[in-house]
């Protein structure tokens, strides 16, 4: 999935047209950005989980998207899932707090999906 494509998911769940809101779509990189460097946790349990050690990413490159035409480097499903929320968090953070607040419960709750779990072995009680 392309920048531009999060960014247009984006705009669909805030029902805005990009023609409308061009100045949106300056953001749109940096905030990307800021949400690769905050699910880089997800992103990593999602390559061991695969058995792909060698791809785990440690952090986020230090440039990340330079523009909306380029891919964003984690798991598809996890970024169609989880990212189109919180982009929309983070573009509308100063103009609706009560969209914003929604939003970012969805984006949160998507992503707790993708968190790891720790498996715990449960011992029987003894009578």
């Amino acid at each position: 999935m392309t920048g531009r494509q999060l960014y247009e998911q984006a705009l669909v769940l805030l029902g805005l047209e990009a023609e409308n809101v061009p100045h949106l779509e300056e953001m749109a990189p940096g905030c990307i950005n800021q949400m690769l460097y905050d699910r880089n946790y997800e992103q990593n349990a999602l390559l061991r989980a695969q058995g792909d050690e060698a791809a785990l990413t440690g952090c986020v490159p230090a440039a990340g998207l330079d523009s909306l035409e380029e891919e964003i480097p984690y798991d598809e499903r996890f970024v169609q899932e989880c990212f189109p929320y919180g982009l929309a968090a983070l573009l509308i953070a100063e103009d609706d707090r009560t969209m914003f607040n929604w939003l970012i419960s969805e984006y949160q709750q998507h992503a707790a999906y993708y968190a790891p779990c720790t498996e715990t072995i449960i011992r029987g009680m003894e009578e």
